[in-house]
Order: C-alpha cells, then structure tokens, then sequence
C-alpha cells in the first residue's frame, strides 16, 4: 500500500511539474506572437499599408500620441478608422522605419497583453525622434489584436 501511495504521489508530481512547464512555453509563445504583431504595425504604418494595419487591429481600437515639437506637447487621438482614412489621404508620403530596440511584454492570462516598445523614427536613414510605444493588445477569436496604441514622441539632438 505504502508503494502504490508513493508512486501515485510521485505520478501526481510529474504530471503537475509537465503541465506547468507547457504553460510556462505556451506563455512565452504568446509573447513570441504579441512582439511580433507589434513589429508588423511598426512595419506596415512605415509603408503606409493601411491593408496591413487594418487587419491587425481590433474595430473598436484607438491611436493616441504626444509628440514634442518647439518645447510644446502636441496630443492627438484617433480611431482606429480615423486614422486609416489619414494614411490614406497622403498624396505622397514619406515612408519611414521604427526599429525597436527593447520590447517588454507583459500578459495577463493569456487573452490581455502590454507591450512597450522602444523605438527610433528613422527617415531617409536619419534618426529624427526616440519613440516610446505602448500598445494594449486583446485575443479576439484566437487571434492578436492591437486595442491601443499610444505613444510619446521627442526629437534627437543633433
């Protein structure tokens, strides 16, 4: 009797530190998944690809941001529509990249995430403003969603 209780506690013990471990793994892929959504708007508002940007935002989703122009906060916010229709409206727009150089993600439950990203506006090859990024992303049917993005804008020195 006192074997088959050890075993079964020692099965027990096994099963729970696996499940665990696949959690932890499934965590990390999430995060994995939410990184690069995040890196794919970064690409696709660079390139005005508002296609792209549409299908990877939630419809109820907001852009927010505060830019420092002259030493005055400049604020904006749009709906995720008003600002597709602002990409939109540009004649001929300068492209331009935001690579990100440190991403912290946090996730709640596998369904909320927050991401910061750290990141440099870069045009024509010349960084011009280091850019913060906050983004609130939501699962919607299984799928990533991006429910804000905000973020805070200021010039580099030259």
């Amino acid at each position: 009797m006192k074997r088959i209780l050890i075993l079964f506690i020692g099965l027990t013990l096994s099963f729970l530190t696996s499940a665990q471990q696949t959690d932890v793994l499934d965590m990390e892929s999430e995060k994995v998944a939410v990184k690069n959504l995040v890196e794919q708007f970064l690409i696709a508002v660079g390139n005005y690809d508002t296609d792209a940007i549409s299908t990877m935002f939630s419809e109820k989703a907001n852009i927010s941001g505060a830019s420092l122009r002259d030493g005055k906060w400049i604020t904006n916010t749009y709906t995720i529509q008003e600002f597709l229709e602002r990409l939109k409206s540009y004649d001929n727009p300068t492209k331009y990249t935001e690579p990100v150089s440190d991403f912290t993600v946090h996730m709640e439950m596998g369904m909320l995430a927050f991401v910061r990203a750290d990141a440099t506006f870069i045009i024509n090859g010349e960084p011009r403003n280091n850019n913060l990024d906050y983004f609130t992303l939501i699962k919607e049917d299984g799928d990533w969603k991006i429910l804000n993005g905000s973020y805070v804008s200021v010039r580099i020195k030259n």
